[in-house]
C-alpha cells in the first residue's frame, strides 16, 4: 500500500512562494510604518544657549533627551580617552605614513582651495616663518579605512547612513569623517554644514576656540563673510544683531553641532582634529529630502538603510 503525501510539488513551490511574499510584505508595511514615524519625529529644532555644557559621564539616553532632540550642542569632555589615535596621530606619524598622500589644503585668508601631499603641507606648517594661513582641510578616512582601527565613533554618534553599503557610500562620496590638520591661527571659517546634517569634532591635539550661532541667526551672518572673532561692523552692519556662543574645545574633547548651526573654528595651538558628519532619526528625513533635490536615486536611501542586502543587490546590477 503506497501512502501518498498530502503536499504536492506544487503545493510546497505556492507554499514557498507564499512565505517569501508575505515575508516581503510584512517587511515593506514594517519599512512603512517607520517611514511614517521617522517623518513625524524628524522635524528640525533647536534650543537657545548662552554658553555650550560640558559633560562626562554622559548616557546615551541623557545625550538624546538632553540635546539631539532638541538641537542643542554639547561638549563630551571624555569620549576618546581611550581611542588609539589619541597618541598615535601625530605631525611626525602622518609625515611618515601619509606623506605621499594627497589632501587638500584651505587658504583662510581667501578660503581658496588648493591640493598638495601630507608631506608639503607638514613641512609649511612646521616652519618658524609663514607668509600665509593655510589648513589642511580634508584628510579622507575612506580613502585609508586603516585609520578607522585607530579609533571608535562615540556611542551617542549613530549615524543612519552607516548601513548603507560601504561599496555605495564611495561611489557617491559619503565619506563619514575626515582629518584636519592646521598651525595655530588657522580656520576653516564660518559656515552651516550642507544637507541639515549633524557634526562632531574630536580634537586629537591642540586646542579651538569655537563660535556657535543658532539657526534664526542666519540672517545676520552674510552667508559666512564675515569673521565672527573679528566681525567687522561696518562692512557687516547686521551682524551687531547676532548672539554668537563662545566656547574652547581643549585635546581630547568632542563637540557636537546639531544641525543647520553655524559655527566658526580656529586654532588657537596647533591642532589634528577628526571630524565626522552624521545623521539621526531626528533629523534624517530632512537629510533624505536634501539628498533628493540632488539626485533623484536618492529616493532608495531609507530603503536601503532599512534593506542593506537590496542596496548591494541595486550596486551589483549597476542601477545605483
Amino acid at each position: 500500500m503506497t501512502i501518498q503525501s498530502p503536499f504536492t510539488f506544487l503545493n510546497i513551490i505556492g507554499f514557498i512562494f507564499a512565505t517569501i511574499t508575505l515575508s516581503v510584505v510584512t517587511s515593506l508595511v514594517i519599512y512603512l510604518l517607520k517611514k511614517m514615524w521617522r517623518k513625524k519625529k524628524s522635524k528640525l529644532v533647536w534650543t537657545p544657549i548662552s554658553s555650550v555644557d560640558r559633560r562626562s559621564n554622559l548616557s546615551y539616553d541623557e545625550f538624546v533627551s538632553e540635546y539631539a532632540s532638541i538641537g542643542k550642542p554639547v561638549i563630551i569632555t571624555d569620549a576618546i580617552k581611550d581611542w588609539k589615535a589619541s597618541t598615535k596621530w601625530t605631525v611626525d606619524f602622518f609625515r611618515s605614513e601619509y606623506g605621499s598622500a594627497v589632501g587638500q589644503v584651505l587658504d583662510c585668508a581667501t578660503q581658496t582651495i588648493s591640493v598638495t601631499t601630507i608631506a608639503d603641507y607638514l613641512d609649511y606648517m612646521t616652519l618658524k616663518e609663514r607668509d600665509k594661513l593655510l589648513c589642511l582641510e580634508r584628510l579622507v578616512i575612506r580613502h585609508h579605512l586603516e585609520l578607522q582601527e585607530d579609533y571608535k565613533v562615540p556611542m551617542y554618534f549613530q549615524d543612519v547612513f552607516g548601513r548603507i553599503p560601504q561599496e555605495i557610500r564611495t561611489k557617491y562620496d559619503y565619506d563619514g569623517g575626515h582629518i584636519l590638520i592646521g598651525h595655530k591661527d588657522t580656520s576653516i571659517g564660518l559656515h552651516c554644514d550642507s544637507g541639515h546634517l549633524n557634526a562632531w569634532i574630536a580634537v586629537i591635539s591642540g586646542k579651538k576656540r569655537v563660535v556657535l550661532f543658532s539657526p534664526d541667526q542666519q540672517d545676520f551672518l552674510y552667508d559666512g563673510e564675515v569673521d565672527a572673532f573679528n566681525p567687522d561692523l561696518e562692512k557687516f552692519p547686521l551682524y551687531a544683531n547676532a548672539k554668537p556662543t563662545e566656547c574652547t574645545l581643549n585635546q581630547g574633547e568632542i563637540i557636537n553641532i546639531p544641525p543647520d548651526w553655524w559655527h566658526h573654528v580656529k586654532n588657537t595651538e596647533d591642532s589634528i582634529t577628526l571630524q565626522h558628519h552624521w545623521a539621526d532619526k531626528w533629523n534624517s528625513e530632512v537629510v533624505f529630502q536634501s539628498c533628493i533635490e540632488e539626485n533623484l536615486k536618492y529616493h532608495l536611501i531609507p530603503l536601503i538603510i532599512d534593506f542593506p542586502w537590496l542596496g548591494k543587490a541595486l550596486f551589483a546590477i549597476g542601477f545605483i
